[in-house]
């Protein structure tokens, strides 16, 4: 007799399965991802712009588009942080950690010589840290109760 494997991906397409995709896909999910989208944009377009890829005139090189990701970042990370702090844990770490990622960030945004590069990635990543503890720390209290 033969085993039969499920995989996920494989998986017919059903209503379940899409609300069960969604259901799974929480804040600390979008603002990881946000998180470390901003530390990707970050470390890349410089080099591209060195590299002579991308003109320094880009979309991708303007700094309204930084300061739009950044409150993006601000509010996802508000809701999620903050709000799970007061509903869940009354576990600060998330919300430091997230603090001093955003400081680094807007540090980096005002210092736009030198150690730019060095802030912004940081505090992209620094933030994106804050949802993966927020996460794990939410996971460890629903087990508990």
């Amino acid at each position: 007799m033969q085993k039969r494997f499920s995989l996920s991906i494989f998986a017919p397409v059903t209503l379940i399965n899409v609300m069960n995709l969604f259901s799974r896909f929480t804040s600390d999910t979008a603002g990881f991802i946000t998180s470390m989208l901003c530390a990707i944009h970050c470390s890349v377009v410089p080099v591209f712009i060195s590299l002579g890829l991308l003109s320094s005139k880009s979309w991708l090189h303007s700094h309204s588009l930084d300061w739009m990701v950044i409150g993006l970042g601000v509010v996802i990370a508000s809701y999620s942080l903050v709000g799970d702090y007061f509903r869940k844990h009354r576990n600060a770490a998330p919300v430091i950690t997230a603090l001093f990622g955003f400081c680094l960030l807007i540090t980096g945004m005002i210092e736009h010589h030198g150690w730019m590069l060095v802030f912004s990635v940081l505090g992209g990543i620094l933030v994106a840290m804050a949802h993966l503890i927020n996460h794990r720390i939410g996971r460890l209290v629903s087990v508990r109760l």
